[in-house]
């Protein structure tokens, strides 16, 4: 699942995203060049500076077993709202830099 920023969203698309996954793994959520939000797994994907600079914004590492992910996750209105927030001061204009923690 992914959503675009340039479209109407809401803190429920980031809930919905954040559930779409299972807390069994390393996952990161990152914003393409084209301001879409994903869910990659970097536990069997890991990347390198390259693929970084290709990002418009990346959050940090979600170790496996940290609830950053799944349906805790999503249930966890200040962790949604906190996503939310960092993804609406940071896209289209970084504020923050290119790597967000939240």
């Amino acid at each position: 699942m992914a959503f675009d920023l340039n479209q109407d969203w809401s803190d429920a698309d980031v809930a919905k995203l954040l559930a779409s996954v299972e807390d069994d793994r390393d996952w990161r959520l990152e914003v393409d060049k084209n301001g879409v939000v994903s869910l990659q797994d970097k536990t069997a994907h890991p990347t390198d500076a390259a693929y970084d600079e290709g990002l418009h914004c990346y959050f940090e590492l979600w170790q496996q077993g940290t609830d950053f992910v799944g349906p805790k996750a999503a249930a966890d209105k200040q962790l949604v709202a906190s996503i939310a927030r960092a993804l609406r001061k940071n896209y289209p204009t970084l504020e923050q830099g290119p790597f967000l923690y939240i």
